[in-house]
């Protein structure tokens, strides 16, 4: 019992991080970093998206977790929460909210976590939310002003407060969407942040070094398979027809997706003909992996980190491809596989 309480605590320090992006150099000022924001996420103004992943541990499915981000326009928000006297509201708010729920259970422990934050369209955050279940209930609600975030913890109904600064400089990101954060910035080399993070224990909050670093890309395998934007080509033999897709490389693996222009050559001096198609159906995914790390002990050690679609991507059957989807994420040696992936107007 005791191991099973390590794990599901590990996965609420872990995932209870609140990342700040300070001044980190000439190439990744506050304007160059919002600059790929807008390029990179600037598409799904106006629409909305859901991520359905899996929870393992060891290779074991232990639970569920579901991401959704969509796009509010001049609206009045206000969050409930366990304590009557505490409603964090923002008046017609404009940009984007992140929702997102967590249900694991491993030898009968049950862990569920759900969170709600919001966050201007260059991804400045406004306020956040999180709530998470165990054998008791922990509310973390965080206010952002400039400079200063403003921290309220509900503890079974009990309220403490905290504050942490940071310099004007500084590119802040709530943890809540800090994966959305790494798809929305192609950056080239390590970032130094500093991470405010929450002492539960103490109700308090303080500050950690951390680096965010991109690596190379590379595939994954994924047990869903998705449709990939993806072009590749392959050659029928005279008399042939086209069939399965048989190219060596991996990332081709899989069958025809016959949606958009499929082309064909001519004919060559013995037949053959070479057939390309805009897409494919496959479970191996072109990714990049974006890394946190910290050599702080507590509340976190290890490393964070997610995989993102260099390909955009959907399901089957669906009409609109989502670009750099977080296709995995791994807290410690707990793993998040992407099996499901929806974007609607």
């Amino acid at each position: 019992m005791k191991k099973i309480s390590i794990i599901i605590i590990a996965i609420m320090l872990i995932t209870s991080l609140l990342f700040v992006f300070a001044g980190c150099g000439e190439s990744f000022s506050k304007n160059s970093i919002m600059a790929q924001i807008n390029n990179n996420l600037g598409w799904h103004e106006g629409g909305k998206e859901v991520c359905k992943y899996d929870v393992t541990k060891d290779g074991v499915k232990i639970g569920e977790y579901v991401s959704v981000m969509e796009s509010l326009f001049n609206q009045n928000v206000e969050i409930t929460t366990s304590n009557e006297s505490v409603k964090p509201a923002l008046s017609k708010f404009t940009g984007y909210k992140f929702t997102s729920t967590m249900t694991a259970e491993l030898d009968g422990k049950k862990f569920v976590k759900e969170t709600q934050s919001y966050a201007s369209h260059k991804l400045e955050p406004k306020l956040s939310y999180v709530k998470t279940v165990e054998e008791s209930s922990l509310e973390t609600i965080t206010v952002y002003e400039e400079k200063k975030t403003n921290v309220t913890f509900i503890k079974d109904g009990a309220t403490f407060t905290d504050s942490a600064k940071y310099s004007k400089s500084a590119f802040v990101v709530d943890n809540s969407f800090l994966y959305q954060f790494a798809r929305a910035t192609t950056l080239s080399a390590s970032l130094s942040i500093v991470v405010p993070t929450y002492n539960s224990e103490k109700n308090t909050t303080q500050n950690a070094s951390f680096s965010c670093s991109y690596a190379s890309a590379t595939n994954i395998v994924l047990k869903t398979t998705f449709v990939l934007e993806k072009s590749f080509s392959e050659t029928i033999n005279s008399g042939e027809q086209s069939g399965e897709i048989t190219s060596g490389t991996p990332v081709n693996s899989g069958t025809a997706d016959n949606s958009g222009d499929i082309t064909t050559s001519e004919a060559d001096e013995s037949g053959n003909v070479t057939i390309t198609y805009p897409h494919t159906v496959t479970a191996n995914i072109p990714v990049v992996k974006c890394t946190f790390t910290t050599a702080k002990t507590f509340p976190a050690s290890g490393s964070i980190s997610c995989m993102i679609s260099t390909a955009p991507m959907k399901m089957q059957g669906d009409s609109r491809f989502v670009r750099r989807v977080v296709t995995r994420f791994q807290e410690d040696d707990i793993i998040y596989d992407l099996n499901y992936v929806n974007y609607t107007l």
